[in-house]
Order: C-alpha cells, then sequence, then structure tokens
C-alpha cells in the first residue's frame, strides 16, 4: 500500500499490459479464513502494531497518522467478519488507531487464485483501506508488492468519487530503482457500505484483479530478466489494514480528516485456490517438535536443525574476520576478531520457520571471550528485531568474559516483540565500535523448548 506510483518508460515497455479476458480453471482450496470463530486466529494472522517508528519507519512509510494496535477496539470478530475499526483517539501520541493484521510466517503462497469479500467505509475524506501482500524475500521494494485494492487517494476525493473509485498496484525493483504500475477503476455505484466479491489471478504469466467479476488491473510477469520481474515469482503474504491519513489520501493532518469514525472495514472471508506447481508455506505444518532445535550446532538427539548452504547461512555484516579456535563441540565453530573502531555483527538467516513449540523455553549457545565490549545478542522475527543488551564486564545469562567457553541461556521472555511463529533470523550479534581489538568465539548455538 505504498503512496508512490511512478513506473519508468523502458520498464512499461518491457513489462506490458494485455487486455485479456481472466480464465477459469479447475484449483483445488489450500488455505481460507471464514472470520467464524469467536476471535482471530493467532495461528493464521499476526499484527503489525504502532506507528512504525520502532522499525526506523514512521507513518509506515506513507505519512499516515494513525497507531495500529492488537486492542478488540480495532480488530475483532463479530457476526461472522473480520472487522477492522480506524478510531479518532489519542493514543501513545497518535490522534488515531485502527489495526493491520498479515499472515507472514504463517501462510505464504506463489501463485493462485485469491478471492475475499470485503466491504470498506466510507473513505473520504482521510481513510485508506488496503489488501495488499509482500514478498518474502528481500528488501521493499526488491521484495515485491503486490496492491489488490486501495480506496480513498487524493485524486478520487477531489473528483468526488472516493467512494466509488478503487486501485490496485504493484511495487518492485528495477535496476536498483523503485518501479510500479498502478490502476484505477471507477464503479458505476458507491462502493462503500456493502460486500463485494476481490479476485486476483497470479500465474507466471499475469498478475488480474477484478471485482464482482470485472477486472480492473492486469500486469504482465512473464518478462522477468528484461523487466526485472523476479519479485513476482517468489512468495508473498497477505496484509489488512485500514490506514488514515497519509500521502496516497492527501491528507496530512487530523484536522483534514473528515470521514466519519470509527469507520470500519469488514472482511467476509478469504480463501486461495491453487493448482499443482503452485507453493505454499504454512507455518503451523512445518513447526519442529518440542526438544532441542540446533542453530549451530553437531549435537545428537536433535528435534530438528538448520543445514547450512541449503536452508540457512550465516551473514558477516561487518567488520569481521574469520580466525582459528578449536570448537567447543564437533568440527565447527563461529570464531572471529572485530578491528577496533568500526562496528561488527553478524547473523544466521534461516527463512521463516515456526518455533511456536519454543515459547517459554531457552536460546542457548556457548561463548569464548575475554573481551569486556559490550555487545548484543538478537533474534528477527515478523514483529522486527529484538535485541538482549551484554554490559561492559557484566555477566548475565551465564557469561564469564575468562578467556573459556561458557554457556548463556537466555530466555525468550527476556526478548521484546518476539514472535515465535515467525523467526526469520534465529541468531544475531551486533556491537557498537569497540576501543580495541575483539576476539570471541560462539559455538553449540540451539533453541531448548520448556
Amino acid at each position: 500500500m505504498r503512496s508512490i506510483h511512478t513506473l519508468a518508460a523502458t520498464v512499461a515497455l518491457l513489462a506490458g499490459v494485455a487486455a485479456l479476458p481472466q480464465r477459469a480453471e479447475a484449483q483445488t482450496l489450500v488455505w481460507q479464513d471464514n472470520f467464524n470463530g469467536p476471535s482471530i486466529d493467532g495461528n493464521k494472522w499476526i499484527y503489525d502494531v504502532g506507528n512504525g517508528c520502532q522499525i526506523g519507519l514512521c507513518g509506515w512509510g506513507n505519512g499516515e497518522m494513525q497507531y495500529y494496535t492488537s486492542r478488540p477496539e480495532n480488530a475483532r470478530i463479530a457476526n461472522g467478519s473480520l472487522i477492522i475499526e480506524a478510531r479518532r483517539e489519542d493514543f501513545q501520541g497518535s490522534a488515531f488507531t485502527s489495526a493491520r493484521l498479515k499472515t507472514e510466517g504463517r501462510m505464504h503462497f506463489k501463485y493462485g487464485t485469491l478471492e475475499a469479500r470485503i466491504k470498506f467505509p466510507q473513505v473520504g475524506n482521510g481513510l485508506w483501506p488496503a489488501y495488499w501482500m509482500l514478498g518474502t524475500i528481500g528488501v521493499w521494494p526488491g521484495r515485491g508488492e503486490i496492491d489488490l485494492l486501495e480506496a480513498g487517494n487524493a485524486s478520487a476525493i477531489a473528483d468526488g468519487v472516493a467512494n466509488r473509485r478503487i486501485g490496485a498496484a504493484v511495487h518492485w525493483d528495477y535496476n536498483g530503482s523503485h518501479a510500479s504500475y498502478d490502476r484505477t477503476y471507477t464503479h458505476p455505484s458507491n462502493l462503500s457500505g456493502g460486500f463485494h466479491t476481490y479476485r486476483m489471478t497470479w500465474d507466471p504469466q499475469f498478475i488480474r484483479v477484478s471485482i464482482d467479476g470485472t477486472q480492473y488491473f492486469e500486469f504482465a510477469i512473464s518478462n522477468i530478466e528484461g523487466a526485472s520481474l523476479h519479485e513476482f515469482h517468489q512468495q508473498h503474504y497477505l496484509l489488512l489494514n485500514l490506514a488514515v491519513g497519509g500521502t496516497y489520501t492527501g491528507v496530512n493532518t487530523p484536522a483534514g480528516v473528515t470521514a466519519p469514525l470509527p469507520g470500519r472495514m469488514e472482511i467476509d472471508y478469504i480463501r486461495l485456490y491453487q493448482n499443482p506447481g503452485s507453493s505454499l508455506y504454512v507455518g503451523a505444518n512445518a513447526a519442529p517438535p518440542r526438544g532441542r532445535f540446533g542453530v549451530f550446532t553437531e549435537q545428537a538427539g536433535l528435534a530438528g536443525k538448520l543445514n547450512y548452504g541449503q536452508d540457512a547461512e550465516l551473514y558477516l555484516w561487518n567488520n569481521l574476520t574469520p580466525t582459528a579456535t578449536p570448537p567447543y563441540e564437533g568440527s565447527a565453530v563461529m570464531s572471529f576478531r572485530a578491528n577496533a573502531n568500526n562496528w561488527y555483527g553478524m547473523g544466521v538467516y534461516s527463512g521463516y520457520r515456526d518455533m511456536r513449540n519454543y515459547r517459554n523455553g531457552t536460546l542457548k549457545f556457548h561463548m569464548k571471550t575475554t573481551s569486556q565490549h559490550p555487545f548484543r545478542i538478537g533474534l528477527n522475527t515478523s514483529f522486527g528485531d529484538s535485541w538482549i543488551g551484554f554490559p561492559a564486564g557484566g555477566q548475565p545469562y551465564g557469561l564469564v568474559r575468562d578467556g573459556t567457553w561458557r554457556q548463556v541461556s537466555i530466555p525468550f521472555s527476556a526478548f521484546h516483540d518476539l514472535d515465535l511463529q515467525s523467526v526469520k533470523q534465529m541468531f544475531m550479534l551486533a556491537a557498537d565500535p569497540p576501543g580495541a581489538n575483539v576476539d570471541f568465539a560462539i559455538d553449540n548455538v540451539y533453541f531448548q523448548s520448556p
């Protein structure tokens, strides 16, 4: 739901858009949420919370004015629908509240037919409902974005058709720059206050979107190399949100929001159909059992483990040079020197891992160092980075800086904003520039269930 809509002429020529009818195909229902339960299903949805500043993206990159919460006042199940409600209220320094839900770490897919029945509120001036998707790999725009439904943009408000005009768009990286393509459709009648069926068909050739059977967006994606469209051939996850204000709406002050509040976006159902050959990730189907999960260890009897070079990689971010140190166990060890006066860090990228069975458990590893310089240990999940600080000269969680191997045990409860159902980096270490060279070694890293 980015507000920038630019398209290089070269990309337009390469990607192209063809006016072809949608094709009906026999497909299998592989995932759905009918929102019939008493509450939002945490195995299917997780919340983004805050104003975006916590991830360095204040206003969520669009100048939005709401604070997203996980409160039932802003997101709940009622009468067989998911309700996302925007409210005018002072909350954590913001003038509005709302909610943003996503399937990150719970369900991702590549190709298929996605159908949703949605009702959005009166949007002008200032409400911005969105039903969209983000890629699971890379950094925006290189991860890709597919906006299936947006309403309330500034031009629609200016034209007096805010509640009749909807839009769809795609965003991607083209030769190192942000590229996008968007289309709008003005319906003959008011769309707010009534349910309508929105359908996306996504295959190796096209992304197409329709409302009640009328197609309003089509984008050709088969020219992968020529138009740099790799983003649209990898898995994406879903997002639903109701923003207040921002660059898309052209409303940038609380006083400028005149749309009726509270405003409610309602979703009756979402269903995903796929053909053989499409890909689907459902985290609940891939969660390893309880026990010890090996992050970087050669222990026996593990419940599961990362396989480097296959489904995991160790990335040295900055200022780390491998050194020769005998491992704590086995034959491999993470042993490095960081030079003075430059920050250092590394991370174990594991892709998405559903580690729900390790809630209330512990991150364990062995470390050897004599440096008294402070550092931090972290994990990255759908909530972003979460870090535990190790102060200068301190001995938290079992670390003793005496040059011998010491086991460090950090309970997951010590981390803030940790979503163990969606772990993307299972171990990270970083530090600010040290005043002298730092030598350290780490081995036998694993998750321990309670």
